[in-house]
């Protein structure tokens, strides 16, 4: 039996506080959209149009997080004209930029959209090499960040430099200073941040699997697989499962939250306004939440990821259009 829960969030039900959201996206990037008619292999293609945005996945946390209403800064590292765009877009969404600056240059990602067939083709630059100065000033940065923030982010790929223990020791020091901490990364440095015990981490099914070494085929496996990890001191484990929602596992419960029926423009950017919405509900908040609280966080970031979807450009959600999609959104008890 399916239950459908109707969450409408009020800012005025929150007590509130002076703390903030942090981001931190240590290998951030301009996201550029090239729209091009039919896009060809093996031939020369023109663009029809172009969109540039401050990208990287903890920017779009930041920017959902924004316009949902909460005070933000993001972090990490930026270098060269590429990061001077980057830096001088968030500020213009107001969104707080505090950076440590690199000798290097900021990469570029470019997402392909095919008009004609509907597809999405994506191309990543490796980013810049960071030094062991510039790691050491990070790790100060966020030491000093995550004392005036009610929750920070931990999001995307390491850039060049960086040990696979990086997310590890920055998870860390955020906890000391009293941060709700959320990871979603990938790979090796998503397996050697989970000994920091994140509060929330968000894998999808594919990095819960290759974090185990089992097949998550199922939501029991599933379930079983995100409590491998619970039981290593994380919180809360939410598991995108793209179109199906996310399943929300705790030491002894566990939900599969599922959002609204749309028709997506762009599904690039949905984890990261998963995550945006969600932080967003714990920053109102202001403190750690029960069970039934963390749901509603869910459900309020599954909105966000949906009203994302409806844009070409990741980051981006209808602040006015959140309430409609929280009433489309249908949380099952596992």
């Amino acid at each position: 039996m399916i239950t459908k829960h109707i969450f409408i969030v009020q800012v005025s039900d929150f007590i509130g506080d002076d703390l903030m959201i942090t981001t931190i996206t240590l290998n951030a990037a301009i996201d550029k959209v090239h729209y091009i008619e039919r896009f060809r292999i093996n031939s020369v293609n023109r663009v029809a149009e172009i969109a540039a945005e401050p990208g990287g996945k903890g920017n779009n946390v930041a920017k959902v997080a924004r316009l949902l209403g909460s005070d933000v800064t993001a972090s990490g590292f930026l270098g060269g004209d590429t990061g001077r765009f980057v830096d001088q877009q968030l500020r213009a969404r107001g969104i707080a930029s505090d950076p440590v600056w690199v000798t290097g240059q900021t990469r570029e990602a470019f997402n392909i959209i095919d008009q004609s067939l509907g597809t999405q083709t994506e191309i990543l630059e490796p980013g810049p090499e960071i030094s062991a100065v510039e790691w050491q000033e990070m790790k100060v940065k966020v030491k000093d960040l995550a004392a005036k923030s009610s929750v920070i982010s931990f999001s995307g790929s390491l850039p060049r430099g960086l040990q696979i223990h990086a997310y590890a020791e920055l998870i860390q020091a955020a906890k000391e200073a009293g941060a709700l901490t959320i990871l979603d990364s990938s790979g090796e440095s998503l397996r050697a941040a989970i000994e920091s015990a994140p509060f929330l981490l968000k894998p999808n099914r594919d990095e819960l699997a290759q974090l185990t070494g089992q097949r998550a085929d199922s939501a029991e496996s599933v379930i079983h697989m995100a409590r491998t990890l619970i039981a290593q001191g994380i919180s809360w484990v939410v598991v995108s499962l793209d179109k199906d929602g996310s399943l929300v596992v705790s030491e002894n419960q566990a939900w599969q939250v599922l959002p609204p029926v749309i028709d997506a423009v762009n599904t690039v950017g949905c984890g990261d306004a998963l995550v945006g919405g969600t932080a967003n509900f714990l920053d109102l908040l202001g403190d750690k939440p029960a069970a039934s609280s963390m749901i509603e966080a869910v459900a309020w970031g599954t909105a966000a990821a949906a009203s994302n979807a409806l844009y070409p450009i990741a980051g981006h959600v209808h602040a006015a259009g959140m309430q409609e999609m929280l009433r489309q959104v249908t949380v099952k008890p596992l």
